[in-house]
């Protein structure tokens, strides 16, 4: 099968989760024998046109001055070379793009699949035009789109209830990296001098105002913590700048900036003495995956979302209050501690593992084949 996945600011991720998840599957599907391109945006970091078998299509993002419109013309145009490119079917990561499918020419009726997103429009950072947009994009994605892709039970009811569709529920993978592979001693030396010092909490997160960075550092603050917090993200966002000017001076407080090698972060969430998970805006985040899969202690924000992937594995927050608590130990850190960690490594074993992800998905393009052909 030769599949375009589009929709993205390319691999390896250097931005976020969709990123993070196209670099995910694209590589795993490859080495199943897919024929796999991913659409790069020409000023990304990574120069080279192949990675780990995927081929990089790299496209120019035109009025860089202006974001939005950048980023809209800019999946116009992956998707309008993707439809050159004669793939077996395109698969685009977000809704964004929707308003294009009626007027882009598809004389080979390549389908397209639409991964819909956790109602992006729900986002704190959007003003009410960019909200107005996508909850339009939203429906003509699940209007347009020969097939519709969610990660998350949540956000399945939500499209289940408003649009009366069926998206398939496919969630983001995570491997359980081999213990050898996440000792101190591989880290660069300045990160293993600030490991050492104290235990810590960790955060690893975009820094917007959905995922609660200012609700966690606030209450770690209130808490009197002896230990550490780690904040790894990329603080030169106007968002990001906003905490760090707020926070950065506090010595208790460590903003790493963006962290994108899998290795190194693996190290700093087994190591820690909890992963800290503000996201709040809906779907199923890598990155929790992730902390599940190294058996980290889990404190996360109390929302259908995270409790669909957690279950009862993890500590729930929702005011800075109880969340302080936690900081502050009160002896609940060791509360059925192993019995969670245990059922988060079943969970990705028998529901999040790539392997499984990747066949899920190489199943739902074959059905969605059959679905833009009919």
């Amino acid at each position: 099968m030769k599949v375009a996945i589009t929709g993205t600011r390319g691999i390896p991720n250097r931005y976020g989760g969709f990123e993070q998840f196209a670099e995910g599957l694209s590589v795993r599907m490859v080495k199943k024998g897919h024929e796999v391109m991913v659409y790069n945006p020409e000023d990304h970091s990574f120069k080279e046109s192949m990675f780990e078998g995927v081929q990089l299509v790299k496209i120019i993002a035109p009025f860089k001055w202006n974001p939005p419109l950048s980023s809209l013309l800019y999946d116009f145009l992956c998707l309008w070379d993707a439809l050159k490119r004669k793939p077996d079917l395109i698969f685009n990561c977000g809704h964004t793009p929707s308003v294009f499918l009626k007027i882009l020419k598809n004389p080979n009726k390549i389908p397209f699949v639409f991964h819909l997103d956790g109602m992006e429009w729900k986002r704190k950072k959007w003003g009410w035009f960019a909200r107005a947009y996508l909850k339009f994009s939203e429906r003509l994605a699940v209007k347009w789109a020969d097939y519709q892709v969610v990660d998350n039970l949540e956000i399945q009811k939500y499209y289940q209830k408003k649009y009366g569709i069926n998206p398939a529920n496919i969630a983001y993978g995570a491997d359980i990296p081999p213990e050898n592979g996440l000792k101190k001693d591989l880290l660069p030396v300045e990160y293993q001098e600030l490991i050492n010092e104290k235990e810590y909490f960790l955060v690893i997160s975009r820094l917007e105002p959905e995922n609660n960075t200012d609700m966690i550092l606030k209450a770690f603050l209130k808490s009197g913590s002896k230990d550490h917090l780690i904040v790894i993200g990329n603080t030169h966002t106007k968002f990001g700048r906003k905490l760090v000017k707020e926070f950065g001076n506090h010595p208790g407080i460590s903003f790493l900036g963006p962290i994108f090698d899998k290795k190194i972060l693996n190290i700093f969430r087994r190591h820690s003495k909890a992963y800290v998970h503000g996201y709040s805006a809906g779907g199923t985040n890598p990155s929790l995956l992730e902390a599940m899969a190294v058996s980290c202690t889990i404190f996360t924000h109390d929302n259908p979302y995270n409790r669909s992937v957690l279950g009862e594995n993890a500590f729930y927050f929702s005011t800075i209050s109880l969340l302080k608590e936690y900081f502050s130990g009160l002896g609940r850190l060791n509360d059925k501690k192993d019995e969670r960690i245990r059922g988060n490594l079943k969970k990705i074993r028998e529901q999040y593992s790539w392997d499984k992800v990747c066949d899920q998905y190489a199943m739902a393009f074959k059905d969605a084949q059959k679905k833009g052909h009919q």
